[in-house]
């Protein structure tokens, strides 16, 4: 059965969107780019133009899933607060068009790509595009987002292999 998964890194300004096509056990890449947002504006307008893109991208590809990496507080709250702003921006599109989203932590993402949780940008973005079969040069964000696509394609078919 073939399945699109949607993977998203969430952010204020700049918005990883990798998009994947699951067939049995393999992967392929759809697409892979970074949303961004007029820099100088402010936060408001700003998610208001990410939503207004990813819905598009919504429309456009029509996928069966969305996977969105989970929120974490490093050193600025502030940040974190406003990424998961950021994030209720993915939920709010899923919720509108019915989509079912999953959230997975950041070591999570690294773990299932790389095999090390504590991987850098740049380890996760050569391995998730030796696991799509495609060379990922559209930015640190949007390689992060097929990972995350990844990483969900690979945790349904734990599941599945699991539940026989």
């Amino acid at each position: 059965m073939e399945k699109i998964i949607l993977g998203i890194d969430p952010g204020t300004h700049r918005l990883g969107v990798g998009i994947i096509k699951k067939q049995g056990s393999s992967v392929s890449l759809i697409t892979a780019e970074t949303l961004r947002a007029p820099s100088k504006e402010a936060l408001y307008e700003r998610l208001a133009d990410l939503y207004e893109k990813l819905d598009l991208l919504f429309e456009k590809y029509n996928p069966h899933e969305c996977a969105i990496e989970d929120i974490f507080v490093a050193d600025n709250p502030r940040s974190a607060f406003q990424i998961g702003v950021a994030r209720g921006i993915v939920f709010a599109l899923c919720i509108k068009r019915g989509i079912k989203l999953f959230e997975y932590a950041p070591a999570q993402v690294k773990q299932t790509v790389t095999g090390h949780g504590r991987a850098d940008k740049e380890q996760v973005r050569k391995m998730a595009g030796v696991l799509v079969g495609s060379s990922l040069d559209s930015g640190l964000d949007a390689s992060d987002a097929v990972a995350i696509a990844i990483c969900h394609a690979s945790q349904t078919r734990l599941k599945s292999l699991l539940s026989c």
